[in-house]
């Protein structure tokens, strides 16, 4: 594992955080996808959830960006955990 440069290193880790933001976000996205269903076209918390909603969407392409960020390098994949990756 010392033998990971840096770029693979800074690779490694952000893939790790866009995977972890994208099992997040796909929480947020299913809650919000589901009260909006369940509730009338004219229900007063309906802007807000459609607010988060979008703001969940954008930050989906912000982890697509990630991973493709880390996708670009030549690195073959290592087993490490995310806190031996940013202590390194």
């Amino acid at each position: 594992m010392e033998q990971l440069t840096r770029t693979n290193r800074a690779c490694a880790v952000a893939a790790a955080a866009a995977h972890g933001f994208n099992n997040e976000l796909t929480v947020i996205l299913s809650g919000v996808t589901d009260l909006l269903h369940s509730l009338g076209p004219q229900h007063p918390a309906r802007p807000l959830l459609l607010d988060i909603q979008a703001a969940a969407q954008r930050c989906v392409w912000k982890t697509y960006g990630l991973l493709n960020f880390s996708a670009r390098v030549n690195s073959s994949p290592i087993r490490a955990s995310f806190e031996y990756l940013i202590d390194q």
